[in-house]
C-alpha cells in the first residue's frame, strides 16, 4: 500500500506539532517538513514539550511515516564556510528527526564537487551521533543545471555507493534533466531499479512540472496540469512502488490540496 501525503507547513503556534494536526484533517497517511525556517541558518534546540506533543499526535494516527526536508540552503559541495554551515544545517535536521522519532530527512546533493556532498552527508550522519533505529538520509535526484549534482542517476548512484545513505526520486526533477516520464514511465521506474535499486528509495517526490522535457527548470505543478500530466498514474500505480512513501510537493491552497488528493486517490482506486 502506497503511504501518500503532503509537505506541510510548520509556520503558527503549534509548529511542527500543527502539522500532525493539519496531516489528520486532509486524510493524509505520511507527511513532510521542514525542522527550522528553511530562510536562514539560525536554529534552536527542540524543547521537550515540543517533541512530546508532535510524538503524541503522530502516535495517535498510528505513527503515519514522516519526513524532514533539509533546509535548500544546504550545499554539501560547497567550499569554506558554507560547506560548514550546510553539515551542521544538515546534522542539526538528523538530530531532530531522531529526536521526534521522523524516519528519514531527505536532503539536495548539492553543487560541483561529488567527492566533497558525499563527505559531507556523511559528516552529518556522524555529527549527529545516530542510533541504530536512527532516521535515513536520502539524498535526492535534481533537475540539473548550475553544476547541480544527482540529475543523472549513475552519478546518483555513485554518491550513495558503499554507505548508509539512501535516495530520494522525485519526478519533477527526473522530467526536468531528461527521464521521459511522460512518454515511458515504467522504463524510467526501471533505469531506477536497475541504477540504484528500488530497496535503497523508500521515497518518492511525486510532482509534475511546469516546464518542458529537460528544460533543467525545478519548477512543480499540480498533478495533471504540467508537462508529465497522466503518465504519471503509470509510475504511481507500478506494483514495484507498494508500500513506498509518496509525498507530493505540489502547490498548496484549499482548492489546490483538494484537487491534487482527489486525483492521487482516485489514481489509487481510494
Amino acid at each position: 500500500m502506497i503511504r501518500y501525503g503532503l509537505h506541510l507547513s510548520i509556520a503558527g503556534k503549534e509548529g511542527r506539532a500543527g502539522a500532525v494536526r493539519e496531516a489528520e484533517l486532509l486524510g493524509l497517511r505520511a507527511f513532510q517538513i521542514y525542522a527550522k525556517s528553511p530562510r536562514t541558518w539560525k536554529t534552536r534546540p527542540l524543547s521537550p514539550g515540543e517533541t512530546e506533543d508532535f510524538r503524541a499526535r503522530r502516535e495517535n494516527l498510528g505513527a503515519i511515516p514522516a519526513v524532514i526536508h533539509a533546509s535548500p540552503l544546504v550545499d554539501l559541495g560547497a567550499r569554506g564556510d558554507v560547506w560548514e554551515k550546510s553539515v551542521f544545517s544538515l546534522a542539526d535536521d538528523l538530530m531532530k528527526a531522531q529526536a521526534l522519532g521522523v524516519g528519514y530527512v531527505v536532503v539536495h546533493p548539492g553543487s560541483s564537487d561529488p567527492e566533497r556532498a558525499r563527505e559531507g552527508a556523511l559528516k552529518a550522519r556522524e555529527l549527529a551521533a545516530l542510533g541504530s533505529n536512527g532516521p535515513k538520509l536520502l539524498l535526492e535526484n535534481t533537475a540539473g543545471g548550475k553544476e547541480h549534482l544527482g540529475c543523472d542517476l549513475r552519478d546518483l548512484a555513485r554518491l550513495v555507493e558503499g554507505t548508509p545513505l539512501q535516495v530520494c526520486f522525485d519526478t519533477c526533477h527526473a522530467f526536468a534533466a531528461g527521464y521521459r516520464l511522460h512518454e515511458d514511465p515504467r522504463g524510467v521506474l526501471d533505469a531506477l531499479d536497475e541504477v540504484i535499486g528500488l530497496g535503497r528509495v523508500p521515497l518518492i517526490h511525486l510532482n509534475d512540472s511546469r516546464h518542458d522535457f529537460a528544460s533543467q527548470k525545478d519548477q512543480h505543478a499540480n498533478l495533471l496540469e504540467g508537462h508529465i500530466g497522466p503518465a504519471l498514474a503509470d509510475f504511481l500505480t507500478d506494483a514495484r512502488l507498494s508500500g513506498k512513501v509518496v509525498i507530493l510537493e505540489t502547490p498548496r491552497s484549499v482548492q489546490e490540496d483538494a484537487h491534487n488528493l482527489r486525483v492521487l486517490r482516485e489514481w489509487l482506486g481510494e
